[in-house]
């Protein structure tokens, strides 16, 4: 049984009594921040959705049941389970055969055909239903969707991310002669949604509006090739950023640190951010990852997570290193003004400066500064902004 955060209480309600009168056994999340981790698909992809399994004892059990849940929750929300069969479409049950448990070995369970030969519990495309099993749902199954225009229009060749709220990939534009290299971004329907509503589609469809925005003020971010809609999912195709990012994602830190390379880095960056909050935004997603550096212009991608510098009914957006402290709280209503950009600003040019993250005293980061012979104007300017959290009246007496 798949549910968001939003709509898990109404499915429990719901199935609850159709599986206390099948006297059937199931399992659910303690505790609704670990169903968002579990939506998140970071921790495993696979366990997208799966607010609440249930482990009937026959295969006509399971049809029964499925059929029970199906009406009992027809209409209300939640994200499709990656690798399981949906019982109907945008049904919110789903199935799969396999083992109970993962082998403490590899993290696969195993199951066995009737011969008796075992065979990995894989949780991957097309490997719900073993070929020896009949599945005893296939009345319930309609005909599978065409690929639509991922796989017309676009190949893709490489997934440089996938999560709940959807995936980003590299694929190549078979509409344009000659053909270009061009990045898609996926939103899902029920895909991490939030404690405000959103999901992974509208928040897509908010980073269009931020991406138009920015472009026309001449900021160095990605430009929409298409928008499209296919099914429950919302895409963009984005020009490929050229260059590289400051530091891999496959890193935390930059692999050369030096009070010259903060410098640079913060006289390049300093000025865009600059540019876009004069013009009415604040990104909330300032970090390496997100900033390309090619010809040695920067060039700054990903802003679901934008929003006007007013505004203060967002949720928290952004990565705990780079968020200040009084971001951090999950419903901590948000201050107005440019605070996580500013804070954001400040610790990547002290990772540049040193190659570590900021602690969290001045006495600590003092010593930083004096072991990178850091130049005074240059530390005042990184503690300026590391320090913007904290009220006018504090500062003066730390």
């Amino acid at each position: 049984m798949s549910a968001t955060i939003l709509s898990a209480r109404e499915v429990f309600a719901r199935v609850y009594p159709i599986l206390s009168r099948h006297d059937a056994l199931f399992k659910v999340p303690s505790r609704l921040d670990f169903l968002t981790l579990l939506n998140s698909g970071i921790p495993d992809f696979s366990q997208i959705g799966k607010f609440l399994t249930v482990y009937p004892r026959s295969a006509d059990e399971a049809v029964i049941i499925a059929r029970e849940l199906h009406r009992a929750t027809r209409g209300l929300a939640g994200p499709r389970v990656p690798f399981d069969v949906p019982y109907r479409r945008n049904s919110l049950v789903h199935y799969r055969y396999g083992a109970f448990r993962p082998s403490p070995k590899n993290g696969h369970g195993v199951v066995f055909s009737p011969t008796g030969r075992r065979h990995m519990d894989l949780r991957a495309p097309g490997k719900a239903i073993p070929r020896w099993v009949v599945n005893p749902f296939n009345k319930t199954q309609g005909n599978p969707r065409p690929n639509g225009p991922i796989g017309e229009k676009f190949l893709v060749f490489e997934v440089k991310m996938q999560r709940g709220k959807g995936g980003v990939y590299e694929a190549v534009d078979l509409c344009t002669s000659p053909a270009r290299v061009v990045i898609i971004k996926e939103g899902r329907r029920h895909g991490e949604t939030d404690w405000g509503g959103k999901d992974g589609y509208a928040r897509l469809i908010h980073e269009a509006h931020v991406l138009r925005s920015l472009r026309r003020e001449r900021l160095p971010v990605p430009k929409i090739l298409l928008e499209f809609v296919w099914g429950r999912r919302r895409y963009l195709a984005l020009e490929k950023v050229p260059g590289r990012s400051l530091v891999p994602s496959n890193r935390t830190q930059p692999a050369k640190s030096s009070w010259r390379r903060a410098a640079k880095i913060l006289g390049q960056l300093e000025p865009l951010l600059a540019k876009m909050h004069r013009s009415g935004w604040v990104w909330r997603d300032c970090k390496p990852n997100h900033i390309f550096l090619s010809g040695g212009e920067i060039h700054l991608i990903d802003f679901e997570g934008a929003c006007r510098i007013s505004e203060t009914s967002v949720l928290r957006w952004g990565s705990p290193n780079y968020l200040p402290a009084v971001c951090r709280k999950q419903f901590a209503a948000r201050r107005p003004g440019t605070l996580e950009d500013d804070y954001a600003l400040g610790v990547i040019a002290f990772q540049f400066l040193s190659g570590e993250f900021p602690g969290s005293s001045s006495r600590s980061r003092a010593a930083v500064y004096q072991r990178a012979r850091c130049p005074d104007w240059l530390r005042v300017k990184i503690e300026t902004l590391l320090r913007c959290d904290i009220p006018t009246n504090a500062r003066k007496l730390r």
